[in-house]
């Protein structure tokens, strides 16, 4: 079951287990906390090792958003083993929707956390 977080623009900080691959989830909810519907829309989430980069050179990694029902709001990431395995630290994130118009609007930022496993394998 992926981790679901509900979304209407705001700071958010997340905190990832370094190496775990399981789904993770934004629901994109209105000012009214009414789920929105995202039918047609992309998203993108960025993770930075910078909180204000000015080109994508410290770019750890973009991900690309699946929107399994649109009308129920949910934009799903999965990161692979690579986009997974980074240094236990502090990064910073983004996560920006285009909508059916090619309106870009950014739905969430803050920190992205890494954490240090213990389970290797």
């Amino acid at each position: 079951m992926a981790e679901i977080f509900d979304m209407k623009y705001q700071e958010t900080n997340i905190t990832r287990v370094r190496g775990d691959t399981f789904p993770f989830s934004f629901v994109i909810k209105d000012s009214n906390e009414n789920v929105v519907d995202i039918t047609g829309f992309s998203f993108k989430l960025s993770v930075d090792t910078n909180e204000e980069p000015t080109d994508e050179t410290t770019q750890l990694f973009k991900l690309t958003g699946v929107v399994p029902v649109g009308t129920d709001g949910v934009v799903t990431f999965t990161l692979s083993a690579g986009e997974a395995d980074q240094t236990p630290s502090t990064y910073y994130f983004d996560l920006e929707q285009t909508d059916l118009a090619s309106k870009i609007r950014t739905v969430a930022k803050g920190e992205w956390n890494v954490v240090q496993d213990v389970t290797k394998t």
